[in-house]
Protein backbone atom coordinates (compact mmCIF):
# COMPACT_ATOMS: atom_id res chain seq x y z
CA UNK A 1 0.00 0.00 0.00
CA UNK A 2 0.83 3.57 -0.83
CA UNK A 3 2.76 5.79 1.98
CA UNK A 4 1.18 8.44 1.88
CA UNK A 5 2.83 12.05 2.95
CA UNK A 6 1.60 15.52 3.31
CA UNK A 7 1.44 17.37 -0.14
CA UNK A 8 4.83 19.57 -0.40
CA UNK A 9 4.66 23.08 1.45
CA UNK A 10 1.58 22.06 3.37
CA UNK A 11 2.96 21.18 6.61
CA UNK A 12 1.47 19.09 9.70
CA UNK A 13 1.78 20.71 12.84
CA UNK A 14 1.97 17.85 15.44
CA UNK A 15 3.33 17.84 19.08
CA UNK A 16 5.37 19.28 21.03
CA UNK A 17 5.32 21.52 18.43
CA UNK A 18 1.24 22.63 18.52
CA UNK A 19 1.17 23.36 22.07
CA UNK A 20 3.31 26.43 20.96
CA UNK A 21 1.16 26.88 18.36
CA UNK A 22 -2.02 27.06 20.67
CA UNK A 23 -0.98 28.89 23.13
CA UNK A 24 0.73 31.51 20.53
CA UNK A 25 -2.80 31.77 18.83
CA UNK A 26 -4.26 32.35 22.58
CA UNK A 27 -2.29 35.25 23.58
CA UNK A 28 -2.86 36.61 20.35
CA UNK A 29 -6.47 36.44 20.77
CA UNK A 30 -6.19 38.54 24.18
CA UNK A 31 -3.92 40.87 22.60
CA UNK A 32 -6.47 41.75 19.69
CA UNK A 33 -9.40 41.52 22.32
CA UNK A 34 -7.61 44.04 24.72
CA UNK A 35 -6.95 46.43 21.96
CA UNK A 36 -10.84 46.26 20.87
CA UNK A 37 -10.48 43.88 17.77
CA UNK A 38 -13.05 41.64 17.21
CA UNK A 39 -12.46 38.41 15.38
CA UNK A 40 -13.80 37.80 12.00
CA UNK A 41 -13.59 34.47 10.40
CA UNK A 42 -14.06 34.02 6.58
CA UNK A 43 -13.81 31.31 4.49
CA UNK A 44 -10.82 29.94 3.12
CA UNK A 45 -12.25 29.78 -0.71
CA UNK A 46 -13.23 32.62 -2.33
CA UNK A 47 -14.57 33.61 -6.08
CA UNK A 48 -11.53 33.88 -7.94
CA UNK A 49 -12.98 37.47 -9.20
CA UNK A 50 -12.91 38.90 -5.38
CA UNK A 51 -8.58 38.62 -5.48
CA UNK A 52 -7.99 39.48 -8.82
CA UNK A 53 -10.04 42.95 -7.98
CA UNK A 54 -8.67 43.34 -4.82
CA UNK A 55 -5.32 42.06 -5.33
CA UNK A 56 -4.85 43.74 -8.94
CA UNK A 57 -3.85 42.14 -11.63
CA UNK A 58 -0.22 42.85 -11.98
CA UNK A 59 0.12 41.03 -8.74
CA UNK A 60 2.49 38.26 -8.19
CA UNK A 61 -0.48 36.51 -6.37
CA UNK A 62 -2.55 36.87 -8.95
CA UNK A 63 -0.54 36.31 -12.16
CA UNK A 64 1.77 33.39 -10.28
CA UNK A 65 0.59 32.41 -6.84
CA UNK A 66 -2.65 31.29 -6.58
CA UNK A 67 -4.42 28.17 -6.34
CA UNK A 68 -7.29 28.62 -8.83
CA UNK A 69 -9.75 25.91 -9.59
CA UNK A 70 -13.68 25.33 -10.99
CA UNK A 71 -16.52 24.03 -8.85
CA UNK A 72 -18.89 21.48 -10.39
CA UNK A 73 -20.96 24.38 -11.75
CA UNK A 74 -17.94 25.40 -13.43
CA UNK A 75 -17.19 28.76 -10.99
CA UNK A 76 -14.08 29.69 -10.79
CA UNK A 77 -12.73 29.38 -7.04
CA UNK A 78 -9.27 30.41 -5.55
CA UNK A 79 -7.86 29.68 -2.25
CA UNK A 80 -7.36 32.79 -0.16
CA UNK A 81 -3.53 34.06 -1.02
CA UNK A 82 -4.28 36.54 2.39
CA UNK A 83 -6.86 37.08 4.54
CA UNK A 84 -8.01 41.17 4.03
CA UNK A 85 -9.92 40.50 0.69
CA UNK A 86 -11.87 37.80 2.12
CA UNK A 87 -12.54 40.50 5.17
CA UNK A 88 -13.10 43.46 2.85
CA UNK A 89 -15.82 41.31 0.89
CA UNK A 90 -17.47 40.41 4.56
CA UNK A 91 -17.49 44.32 5.92
CA UNK A 92 -19.12 44.93 2.40
CA UNK A 93 -21.75 41.69 2.71
CA UNK A 94 -22.90 41.75 6.49
CA UNK A 95 -23.16 45.34 6.23
CA UNK A 96 -20.88 45.92 9.34
CA UNK A 97 -20.24 49.68 8.13
CA UNK A 98 -23.76 50.39 8.74
CA UNK A 99 -25.01 48.62 11.36
CA UNK A 100 -22.61 50.31 14.15
CA UNK A 101 -20.73 53.93 14.04
CA UNK A 102 -17.05 53.25 12.77
CA UNK A 103 -14.00 52.73 13.30
CA UNK A 104 -14.56 49.06 13.13
CA UNK A 105 -11.84 47.00 14.18
CA UNK A 106 -11.21 43.15 13.33
CA UNK A 107 -8.62 40.79 13.51
CA UNK A 108 -8.43 36.77 11.69
CA UNK A 109 -6.35 34.07 12.79
CA UNK A 110 -5.78 31.18 9.85
CA UNK A 111 -4.16 29.43 6.99
CA UNK A 112 -3.64 30.74 3.60
CA UNK A 113 -2.23 29.32 0.16
CA UNK A 114 0.36 29.92 -1.97
CA UNK A 115 2.13 28.58 -4.72
CA UNK A 116 5.71 29.38 -4.30
CA UNK A 117 9.12 27.60 -3.72
CA UNK A 118 9.16 26.46 -0.28
CA UNK A 119 11.40 27.73 1.98
CA UNK A 120 12.04 28.16 5.67
CA UNK A 121 9.36 30.61 7.09
CA UNK A 122 7.82 30.13 3.98
CA UNK A 123 5.54 28.02 3.14
CA UNK A 124 2.57 26.55 0.24
CA UNK A 125 0.10 26.62 3.20
CA UNK A 126 0.77 29.35 5.92
CA UNK A 127 -0.94 31.05 8.82
CA UNK A 128 -1.57 34.74 9.64
CA UNK A 129 -2.99 36.93 12.03
CA UNK A 130 -4.47 40.12 10.41
CA UNK A 131 -5.59 43.21 12.19
CA UNK A 132 -7.79 45.59 9.79
CA UNK A 133 -9.66 48.90 10.43
CA UNK A 134 -12.50 50.13 8.95
CA UNK A 135 -13.76 53.80 8.92
CA UNK A 136 -11.01 55.77 9.92
CA UNK A 137 -8.82 57.78 7.30
CA UNK A 138 -6.25 59.15 10.01
CA UNK A 139 -2.58 58.36 10.03
CA UNK A 140 -3.15 58.68 13.97
CA UNK A 141 -5.21 55.64 13.11
CA UNK A 142 -2.32 53.82 11.16
CA UNK A 143 0.18 54.75 13.75
CA UNK A 144 -2.13 53.21 16.31
CA UNK A 145 -2.21 50.23 13.98
CA UNK A 146 1.93 50.22 13.82
CA UNK A 147 1.50 50.32 17.88
CA UNK A 148 -0.69 47.10 18.06
CA UNK A 149 2.47 45.59 15.93
CA UNK A 150 4.74 46.67 18.67
CA UNK A 151 3.38 45.47 21.03
CA UNK A 152 2.55 41.68 19.89
CA UNK A 153 6.87 41.92 19.46
CA UNK A 154 7.00 43.19 22.99
CA UNK A 155 4.85 40.74 24.36
CA UNK A 156 7.03 37.63 22.58
CA UNK A 157 10.04 39.25 23.26
CA UNK A 158 11.07 39.68 19.96
CA UNK A 159 13.63 42.22 19.06
CA UNK A 160 12.41 43.40 15.93
CA UNK A 161 12.76 46.86 13.50
CA UNK A 162 10.10 48.51 12.04
CA UNK A 163 10.53 50.31 9.07
CA UNK A 164 7.91 52.74 7.46
CA UNK A 165 7.31 54.49 4.19
CA UNK A 166 4.46 56.43 2.64
CA UNK A 167 3.61 55.05 -1.54
CA UNK A 168 1.82 57.67 -2.37
CA UNK A 169 -1.58 58.24 -3.29
CA UNK A 170 -3.28 58.15 -7.08
CA UNK A 171 -2.80 61.62 -7.17
CA UNK A 172 1.00 61.37 -6.52
CA UNK A 173 2.05 57.93 -7.45
CA UNK A 174 1.51 57.96 -11.43
CA UNK A 175 4.20 60.85 -11.47
CA UNK A 176 6.56 58.49 -9.71
CA UNK A 177 5.72 55.15 -11.65
CA UNK A 178 7.08 57.30 -14.69
CA UNK A 179 10.06 58.42 -12.96
CA UNK A 180 10.56 54.37 -11.98
CA UNK A 181 10.13 53.33 -15.47
CA UNK A 182 12.68 56.15 -17.44
CA UNK A 183 15.19 55.33 -14.76
CA UNK A 184 15.20 51.68 -15.01
CA UNK A 185 14.66 51.50 -18.98
CA UNK A 186 18.39 51.56 -19.77
CA UNK A 187 19.17 49.11 -16.85
CA UNK A 188 16.71 46.57 -18.18
CA UNK A 189 19.77 43.81 -19.16
CA UNK A 190 20.73 44.36 -14.94
CA UNK A 191 17.29 42.78 -14.25
CA UNK A 192 16.19 40.27 -13.41
CA UNK A 193 13.31 38.44 -15.19
CA UNK A 194 10.55 39.27 -12.86
CA UNK A 195 11.22 42.95 -12.53
CA UNK A 196 12.12 43.10 -16.72
CA UNK A 197 8.00 42.04 -17.00
CA UNK A 198 7.15 44.56 -13.92
CA UNK A 199 8.57 47.78 -15.01
CA UNK A 200 5.78 48.64 -17.49
CA UNK A 201 2.81 46.60 -15.18
CA UNK A 202 4.27 47.38 -11.89
CA UNK A 203 7.48 49.17 -11.32
CA UNK A 204 7.13 49.69 -7.44
CA UNK A 205 7.72 46.30 -7.09
CA UNK A 206 11.26 46.74 -8.71
CA UNK A 207 12.60 48.55 -5.39
CA UNK A 208 11.91 45.11 -3.01
CA UNK A 209 13.01 42.65 -5.46
CA UNK A 210 15.30 40.45 -3.50
CA UNK A 211 16.95 38.98 -6.58
CA UNK A 212 18.18 42.71 -7.64
CA UNK A 213 18.79 44.25 -4.15
CA UNK A 214 18.13 47.74 -6.14
CA UNK A 215 19.40 49.91 -2.92
CA UNK A 216 22.77 48.00 -2.58
CA UNK A 217 23.33 48.43 -6.44
CA UNK A 218 22.04 51.63 -7.68
CA UNK A 219 22.14 54.52 -5.04
CA UNK A 220 20.62 57.28 -7.24
CA UNK A 221 16.91 55.79 -7.40
CA UNK A 222 14.46 58.32 -7.45
CA UNK A 223 12.56 58.21 -4.03
CA UNK A 224 8.37 57.84 -3.56
CA UNK A 225 9.08 60.36 -0.46
CA UNK A 226 10.67 62.86 -2.75
CA UNK A 227 7.71 62.71 -5.02
CA UNK A 228 4.43 62.93 -2.62
CA UNK A 229 1.52 65.19 -2.92
CA UNK A 230 0.90 67.66 -0.40
CA UNK A 231 -2.18 65.54 0.85
CA UNK A 232 0.48 62.83 1.63
CA UNK A 233 3.13 64.67 2.34
CA UNK A 234 1.71 65.98 5.56
CA UNK A 235 -0.17 62.80 6.48
CA UNK A 236 3.42 61.39 6.40
CA UNK A 237 4.50 64.26 8.97
CA UNK A 238 1.40 63.69 10.67
CA UNK A 239 2.21 59.53 10.97
CA UNK A 240 5.75 59.71 12.00
CA UNK A 241 4.30 62.73 15.15
CA UNK A 242 1.95 60.09 16.02
CA UNK A 243 4.72 57.04 16.37
CA UNK A 244 6.82 59.34 18.53
CA UNK A 245 4.12 59.69 20.89
CA UNK A 246 3.26 56.12 20.74
CA UNK A 247 6.55 55.99 21.35
CA UNK A 248 7.15 53.38 18.58
CA UNK A 249 10.81 53.48 17.65
CA UNK A 250 11.17 52.95 13.87
CA UNK A 251 13.19 53.93 11.02
CA UNK A 252 12.04 55.51 7.37
CA UNK A 253 12.36 53.26 4.44
CA UNK A 254 12.03 54.82 1.53
CA UNK A 255 11.86 50.91 -0.70
CA UNK A 256 9.44 49.75 1.63
CA UNK A 257 6.22 48.68 -0.20
CA UNK A 258 3.44 46.68 -0.87
CA UNK A 259 3.37 43.45 -3.07
CA UNK A 260 -0.03 44.00 -3.54
CA UNK A 261 -1.56 46.56 -5.74
CA UNK A 262 -4.38 47.83 -3.10
CA UNK A 263 -1.74 50.11 -0.40
CA UNK A 264 -1.68 53.71 -0.56
CA UNK A 265 0.30 56.02 1.67
CA UNK A 266 1.41 54.55 4.90
CA UNK A 267 3.21 51.18 4.14
CA UNK A 268 5.37 49.35 6.87
CA UNK A 269 7.31 46.17 7.27
CA UNK A 270 8.52 44.34 11.03
CA UNK A 271 11.79 42.59 10.47
CA UNK A 272 13.42 40.21 13.19
CA UNK A 273 16.73 39.76 14.12
CA UNK A 274 17.45 36.40 13.13
CA UNK A 275 21.03 36.43 11.27
CA UNK A 276 19.24 34.90 7.92
CA UNK A 277 17.70 36.71 4.99
CA UNK A 278 13.98 35.50 5.33
CA UNK A 279 13.53 37.84 8.70
CA UNK A 280 10.37 39.92 7.85
CA UNK A 281 7.79 39.12 10.38
CA UNK A 282 4.52 41.29 9.47
CA UNK A 283 3.82 44.44 7.20
CA UNK A 284 1.05 46.49 6.28
CA UNK A 285 -0.58 49.88 5.51
CA UNK A 286 -3.39 51.78 4.27
CA UNK A 287 -6.22 50.93 1.53
CA UNK A 288 -8.28 53.69 0.98
CA UNK A 289 -9.89 52.55 -2.00
CA UNK A 290 -10.23 48.47 -1.86
CA UNK A 291 -13.53 48.62 -0.40
CA UNK A 292 -14.93 50.39 -2.71
CA UNK A 293 -13.25 48.66 -5.65
CA UNK A 294 -15.08 45.40 -4.22
CA UNK A 295 -18.14 47.26 -4.89
CA UNK A 296 -18.80 48.84 -1.54
CA UNK A 297 -19.53 52.01 -0.68
CA UNK A 298 -15.74 54.92 -0.11
CA UNK A 299 -14.83 53.48 3.61
CA UNK A 300 -10.67 54.24 4.56
CA UNK A 301 -9.41 51.28 5.61
CA UNK A 302 -5.91 50.12 7.16
CA UNK A 303 -4.21 47.14 8.02
CA UNK A 304 -1.68 44.55 8.92
CA UNK A 305 -0.84 40.69 8.55
CA UNK A 306 1.85 38.95 10.34
CA UNK A 307 3.39 35.32 9.54
CA UNK A 308 2.73 32.70 12.77
CA UNK A 309 5.44 30.05 11.07
CA UNK A 310 7.96 33.33 11.02
CA UNK A 311 6.83 34.99 14.01
CA UNK A 312 6.66 31.36 16.09
CA UNK A 313 10.47 30.61 14.68
CA UNK A 314 11.68 33.88 16.60
CA UNK A 315 9.37 33.62 19.79
CA UNK A 316 12.38 32.89 22.41
CA UNK A 317 12.36 28.54 22.28
CA UNK A 318 11.81 28.92 26.56
CA UNK A 319 8.95 31.40 25.57
CA UNK A 320 6.62 28.52 25.85
CA UNK A 321 8.04 25.86 28.03
CA UNK A 322 5.80 22.91 28.48
CA UNK A 323 3.72 22.61 31.78
CA UNK A 324 5.04 19.18 33.59
CA UNK A 325 3.07 16.31 33.07
CA UNK A 326 1.28 14.89 35.95
CA UNK A 327 0.61 11.11 35.50
CA UNK A 328 -1.35 8.32 37.66
CA UNK A 329 -1.27 4.83 38.15
CA UNK A 330 -3.58 2.06 39.75
CA UNK A 331 -1.66 -1.17 41.07
CA UNK A 332 -4.37 -3.12 41.24
CA UNK A 333 -7.66 -3.48 39.76
CA UNK A 334 -9.49 -2.11 42.54
CA UNK A 335 -7.71 1.35 42.25
CA UNK A 336 -8.96 1.80 38.94
CA UNK A 337 -11.92 3.57 40.34
CA UNK A 338 -10.08 5.79 42.94
CA UNK A 339 -7.73 6.91 39.81
CA UNK A 340 -11.30 8.19 38.14
CA UNK A 341 -12.17 9.79 40.90
CA UNK A 342 -9.06 11.48 40.91
CA UNK A 343 -8.88 12.27 37.07
CA UNK A 344 -12.05 13.70 37.21
CA UNK A 345 -11.34 16.27 39.96
CA UNK A 346 -8.04 17.23 38.51
CA UNK A 347 -9.68 17.98 35.12
CA UNK A 348 -11.08 21.04 36.94
CA UNK A 349 -7.71 22.48 37.56
CA UNK A 350 -5.18 24.17 35.49
CA UNK A 351 -3.01 21.32 35.52
CA UNK A 352 -1.50 18.87 32.82
CA UNK A 353 -2.93 15.24 34.12
CA UNK A 354 -2.69 11.80 32.31
CA UNK A 355 -4.01 8.48 33.59
CA UNK A 356 -3.81 5.00 32.52
CA UNK A 357 -6.46 2.75 33.66
CA UNK A 358 -4.58 -0.59 32.97
CA UNK A 359 -2.89 -1.86 36.56
CA UNK A 360 0.41 -2.14 36.57
CA UNK A 361 3.31 -2.70 38.77
CA UNK A 362 5.34 0.36 40.92
CA UNK A 363 8.66 -0.57 38.95
CA UNK A 364 6.42 -0.45 35.84
CA UNK A 365 4.63 2.70 36.21
CA UNK A 366 7.73 4.62 37.47
CA UNK A 367 9.71 2.99 34.25
CA UNK A 368 6.24 4.10 31.71
CA UNK A 369 6.17 7.72 33.64
CA UNK A 370 10.21 8.48 33.09
CA UNK A 371 9.32 7.19 29.41
CA UNK A 372 6.58 9.73 29.24
CA UNK A 373 8.83 12.87 30.15
CA UNK A 374 6.24 13.08 33.35
CA UNK A 375 7.46 14.80 36.19
CA UNK A 376 4.78 14.05 38.65
CA UNK A 377 4.12 10.64 39.79
CA UNK A 378 0.68 9.63 41.79
CA UNK A 379 0.19 6.09 42.67
CA UNK A 380 -3.05 4.12 44.04
CA UNK A 381 -1.85 1.03 45.86
CA UNK A 382 -3.79 -1.28 48.01
CA UNK A 383 -2.96 0.40 51.28
CA UNK A 384 -3.36 4.26 49.52
CA UNK A 385 -6.95 3.16 48.33
CA UNK A 386 -7.43 1.42 52.09
CA UNK A 387 -6.56 4.78 53.59
CA UNK A 388 -7.83 6.95 51.26
CA UNK A 389 -4.67 8.84 49.86
CA UNK A 390 -2.52 8.79 47.13
CA UNK A 391 1.25 8.31 46.46
CA UNK A 392 2.85 11.61 45.02
CA UNK A 393 6.45 10.93 43.80
CA UNK A 394 8.83 14.22 42.41
CA UNK A 395 10.30 12.28 39.60
CA UNK A 396 12.87 15.12 39.81
CA UNK A 397 14.31 15.22 43.22
CA UNK A 398 12.76 11.92 44.49
CA UNK A 399 10.85 13.29 47.30
CA UNK A 400 7.58 11.47 48.32
CA UNK A 401 4.78 12.00 50.06
CA UNK A 402 0.82 11.05 50.97
CA UNK A 403 -1.70 12.86 50.38
CA UNK A 404 -5.37 12.16 51.74
CA UNK A 405 -7.41 12.00 48.23
CA UNK A 406 -9.80 14.82 48.91
CA UNK A 407 -6.86 17.23 49.55
CA UNK A 408 -6.79 17.94 45.52
CA UNK A 409 -6.69 22.33 46.49
CA UNK A 410 -3.56 20.98 48.15
CA UNK A 411 -1.98 18.54 45.39
CA UNK A 412 -3.17 21.42 43.10
CA UNK A 413 -1.31 24.48 45.09
CA UNK A 414 2.17 21.97 45.14
CA UNK A 415 1.94 20.95 41.29
CA UNK A 416 1.13 24.85 40.17
CA UNK A 417 4.31 25.83 42.62
CA UNK A 418 6.61 23.21 40.97
CA UNK A 419 5.60 24.42 37.76
CA UNK A 420 6.80 27.77 38.55
CA UNK A 421 9.90 27.05 40.57
CA UNK A 422 13.81 27.36 39.64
Amino acid sequence: MARYTAVKGMNDIVPPESYRWMRMEEDLRLIASRLNYEEIRTPIVESLELFQRGLGETSDVVQKEMYVFEDKNGKRLALRPEGTAGVVRAFIEHNLGIERPGPHKFFYIGPNFRYERPQKGRYRQFHQVGFEIFGDPTPEMDAELIYAAMLILDHFKVKGEIRVNSIGCPVCRPAYRERLIAYFRPKIGELCGDCRRRIDINPLRLLDCKADAPRERWSDIPLITESLCPECAADFERLRKALDIFHVPYVLDSFIVRGLDYYVKTAFEITAETGGTQNAVAGGGRYDGLVAATGGAAVPATGFAAGLERLLSVIPADFYAPQPLATGFALFDGGVADLLHFTKHLSHHPVRFMAEYTPRKFKNALQKANKRGARHLFIFGEDEVKNQQVLYKDLVTGDQRLFGQHEIMAIVMMLMEKEVSP
